[in-house]
């Protein structure tokens, strides 16, 4: 089989998170960390369930041929590249953290749509800001995503307006958490301590950091 851009590009951003990989019968693929799940459904479906230990190192073998053809086998898959073959041996897929079932669905706390243009502006703030939190805020009746830095409550402080809400609060996300292929998102939030962001094709589930605050 031969792996389509959207695929290439969901491994890719996968890779982020988490260096290696469980892939499992059919086109979702999933990874995870200690505090993020992220879940895509892709045009590819694979055959078996395959651990990949290095995801690097196996979108750079990809990378040396648009074409690359793959064969999976019972050990090992066969990667072909024109005249050149590729062996490149599967890993235990026990030996790989990944998710083995799916989130519970909690309770929304609030919900709104945010899209990729202001994600972008907000990450470009907190880049020139040497910020690492992104705080989405419930003040006043209006919802306002910011870069914020809870270590110096005198800091300076970037927000954007979203929406409107009837809710006080104060979610915090580490902005390392934040590894998001660009699209737009409908983000929820829990008051324990979850968020959800989902597009049409992929989903991240991300814990809040403890400094967060619900009324």
């Amino acid at each position: 089989m031969k792996l389509s851009p959207q695929t290439i590009s969901v491994l890719q951003n996968f890779q982020t998170l988490n260096s290696s990989i469980v892939l499992t019968p059919g086109n979702v693929i999933k990874t995870m960390t200690k505090t993020t799940v992220a879940k895509a459904t892709v045009p590819d479906s694979f055959p078996m369930k395959v651990g990949i230990y290095d995801l690097s190192k196996f979108l750079g073998i990809l990378s040396l041929d648009k074409e690359s053809d793959i064969d999976f086998q019972e050990n090992q898959m066969l990667i072909k590249q024109g005249r050149s073959k590729i062996k490149y041996n599967y890993c235990d897929a026990s030996l790989i953290l990944h998710p083995e079932k799916d989130v519970k669905v909690f309770d929304v706390y609030v919900k709104f749509d945010l899209t990729p243009e202001i994600l972008q502006g907000v990450t470009k703030a907190m880049s020139i800001l040497k910020f690492s939190e992104i705080e989405i805020r419930g003040e006043d009746g209006l919802l306002y995503i910011s870069t914020v830095n809870t270590k110096n409550k005198g800091s300076d402080v970037f927000s954007t307006e979203i929406g409107e809400v009837d809710k006080t609060f104060s979610a915090i996300i580490e902005a390392e958490k934040l590894k998001l292929i660009q699209s737009t998102y409908t983000v929820s939030l829990s008051n324990e301590g979850l968020s959800h962001f989902k597009s049409d094709d992929v989903e991240y589930w991300i814990a809040l950091s403890t400094k967060s605050n619900f009324h």
